[in-house]
């Protein structure tokens, strides 16, 4: 019996070493995040702070947020297979929405390229890159 346990408990340490030793076996069930404080952009658009995560099954969730986090709105959608994206926003998370807003994206190597639609702000039409973090939730 002691010879059969020590035995598992050998195997146990053997697979959490390799599991240490490549993290990229150790998290492939973890999704990619892509976070970022942006600075004002051009043409009046506020600092944002972007936090979205790509899961394995491709569903995007996540939130945006502006005046130091006062308000803050949730971000839900796919990625499609061609790498473009839909977000949608909870247009009373976004002060001055009228209607639908929405948060279309392109990927571009390590980053991620958003342009806001319909916030009835001025962060309409501007395109935001947002980088990949790498390590924070396995660098996929």
């Amino acid at each position: 019996m002691k010879a059969i346990m020590a035995e598992v408990g050998l195997a146990a340490i053997a697979l959490a070493a390799v599991a240490a030793l490549n993290p990229a076996l150790a998290q492939q069930d973890k999704g990619t995040l892509y976070a970022y404080h942006t600075g004002a952009a051009e043409g009046g658009c506020p600092p944002l702070d972007w936090h979205i995560i790509k899961a394995p099954d491709n569903k995007l969730t996540g939130f945006v947020a502006s005046d130091r986090t006062g308000h803050m709105a949730s971000l839900k959608g796919e990625w499609n297979k061609n790498g473009s994206f839909e977000l949608d926003l909870d247009p009373q998370m976004v002060p001055g929405a009228t209607g639908k807003v929405t948060v279309n994206g392109t990927t571009r190597g390590d980053y991620i390229n958003l342009t806001i639609d319909g916030a009835g702000t001025k962060c309409d039409g501007i395109t935001l890159s947002i980088p990949r973090v790498v390590g924070g939730m396995g660098g996929n």
